[in-house]
């Protein structure tokens, strides 16, 4: 690889990576079953979709051991084993990560070629937005909660890469697979799109797939497209602007409507501007054209910004008929004013077979509500999500004394407790220990009812292995218990938020 293409691919915007399906394209990056990665736009006659790169759910401390009672299970011989769990991610750039952390460990190059079987490269990213250690920051979750499972890292930078994973993970006989990341506008989040399809085949072959909710709570709006006085300005509360704060730099915003079985219904423009309405900072307008090639009911306006300081979204029609239509809106970089934290969850974790996660600070698990940020249910459906709660600051080598948050932490998790249960009990599948985590949810009291905050609640393991409730954790072990924590090779950093 020349110098210069590695230059290019690292400086490379994910906005212009694109997917056509067709596996067999000409002079593509990456290759599936179904389509083939492009580091450019075809040419005109081709029909083709801004690909979508997975983004880590990421707010990066006290230990998952004690508050999910793991520590006990472990002493009782349940650790993992004859389990097989799968990482997928897009961070593995390991630098100066000592990776002897992990233990044993095999790695599967999904980007480069469809069967899985090259190795990543851990020591130099293909594209800028695969530098960094958060996937390695989740396979550590996994090693320390189930140490005797065989872990697998697994480079997954994009749907095509994603598809190659799923097909590997059922030749491989993978029981569970942890995804710390969200894909955003292949559906309304709605169980619908490519991911509906994989999902299932995963579940038709006793694959679970643990995924982070997202951490979209506090930067999510979903709602009608309004117009009362038809100027063909969208009206949020009453006004013709969603007010956002932002920070120096640059943000990304996804507007997003449900017309992904009807691209070309409904023309709509994005601009994002100044308090005053009078600069534009950021704009999309794509145009959504029936049987052009390239129709998708999504805008992704960017603004790069000097000051932090309040701006606008506004939303404009430019054709079509806009009085039913459902707008979901998630501002990857700021906070919004007025956000919705309902529906927020986003692909995978919208669809039926996801084993969905939220966050809960392990520093006051028992009692803690979820995080502000963890992104709530429904789905798009009505279907209840996210299906369990996990515990976020964790000790980390790869994030340091600043520890791990977000839901990317509490995935990875809730993955482990999963592989521990099942080398409690060898006859259960995935789904059959996920159920039975959620029956041993720690709830506010609610029985039966799912919350759209963290579904049955927040994942423990009963004290006794045999013991079909919560059961409460012992104030003092019994002083004969030996060290729990033998196994560990490394000194934990002091648990803070």
């Amino acid at each position: 690889m020349s110098p210069l293409f590695l230059a290019t691919a690292l400086t490379l915007d994910p906005l212009q990576l694109y997917r056509v399906e067709d596996p067999d394209y000409p002079g593509a990056e990456s290759r599936s079953a179904t389509a083939a990665l492009l580091l450019e736009a075809p040419p005109p006659g081709v029909p083709h979709r801004i690909a979508s790169i997975p983004e880590p759910d990421r707010w990066t401390a006290t230990e998952a051991l004690e508050v999910t009672n793991t520590d006990l299970w472990q002493h009782r011989g349940h650790t993992g084993a004859g389990v097989k769990v799968a990482v997928f991610d897009v961070g593995w750039a390991a630098g100066g990560y000592d990776l002897d952390e992990l233990g044993a460990y095999e790695t599967h190059d999904c980007h480069t070629h469809a069967s899985c079987d090259l190795p990543i490269d851990l020591f130099n990213a293909r594209f800028s937005f695969e530098t960094g250690v958060h996937g390695l920051a989740c396979a550590e979750v996994v090693r320390d909660l189930a140490p005797d499972a065989e872990l697998h890292l697994v480079r997954t930078s994009s749907t095509v890469a994603f598809e190659n994973a799923v097909d590997w993970s059922i030749r491989e006989g993978i029981d569970v697979i942890t995804l710390s990341m969200s894909f955003y506008n292949n559906s309304f989040y709605d169980g619908s799109g490519a991911f509906r399809r994989w999902t299932d085949r995963l579940e038709a072959h006793d694959i679970l797939l643990v995924t982070s909710a997202g951490n979209n709570a506090r930067k999510h709006w979903r709602g009608k497209f309004l117009d009362t006085d038809h100027d063909n300005l969208m009206e949020f509360d009453g006004e013709e602007r969603l007010w956002t704060w932002l920070t120096p730099g640059g943000h990304t915003f996804y507007v997003n409507w449900d017309e992904h079985s009807t691209c070309g219904t409904t023309d709509l423009d994005v601009y994002l501007t100044d308090a005053s309405g009078e600069l534009i900072v950021g704009r999309s307008e794509d145009a959504q054209e029936k049987g052009a090639d390239r129709c998708e009911p999504v805008e992704r306006p960017r603004a790069n910004v000097d000051e932090a300081a309040w701006y606008q979204l506004q939303i404009v029609r430019r054709s079509g008929i806009a009085s039913d239509l459902d707008v979901d809106i998630i501002a990857r970089g700021g906070d919004l004013d007025t956000p919705i934290a309902e529906w927020s969850v986003a692909d995978p974790a919208s669809q039926p077979h996801a084993f969905a996660v939220g966050a809960v600070w392990a520093g006051d698990y028992q009692r803690g509500a979820p995080e502000a940020f963890s992104s709530w249910g429904p789905a798009t459906t009505g279907m209840a999500k996210p299906d369990i709660a996990g515990p976020d600051g964790l000790s980390t080598a790869a994030y340091g004394a600043e520890g791990f948050f977000g839901t990317s932490a509490s995935s990875p998790a809730v993955a482990a407790l999963v592989a521990v249960v099942m080398s409690s009990d060898p006859t259960l599948t995935p789904r059959d220990a996920a159920r039975r985590l959620q029956g041993w949810a720690l709830t506010d009291g609610l029985s039966g009812r799912s919350d759209p905050r963290w579904g049955a609640g927040k994942a423990r393991l009963p004290t006794e292995p045999q013991d079909p409730g919560c059961g409460r954790r012992p104030l003092v072990l019994p002083l004969f218990l030996p060290p729990l924590l033998w196994w560990r090779r490394r000194q934990r950093g002091v648990p803070h938020r």
